[in-house]
């Protein structure tokens, strides 16, 4: 089952350091998604941030597109 049937769900993990959330949004901006909602978290020295996004239309991403979105936020980090 899919976590929102309204959005894309996509999950950062990553060792927490300064800038990290500013890079992340950085890079979904740029794919050209729009954010509807975040859950920011900080869990130790770890980093648990998850993004609902939505394309241009507010539908949920295509799989292929997910896919581009999620390799451009991992080169960021």
């Amino acid at each position: 089952p899919r976590a929102s049937a309204s959005a894309t769900v996509l999950e950062v993990r990553a060792h927490d350091a300064p800038g990290l959330l500013h890079r992340a949004a950085a890079a979904l901006a740029a794919t050209g998604v729009s954010v509807r909602s975040a859950r920011i978290s900080t869990l130790g020295a770890e980093a648990v941030d998850v993004f609902y996004v939505v394309d241009a239309t507010g539908a949920p991403l295509s799989d292929a597109a997910a896919e581009q979105v999620a390799a451009a936020v991992a080169r960021v980090l």
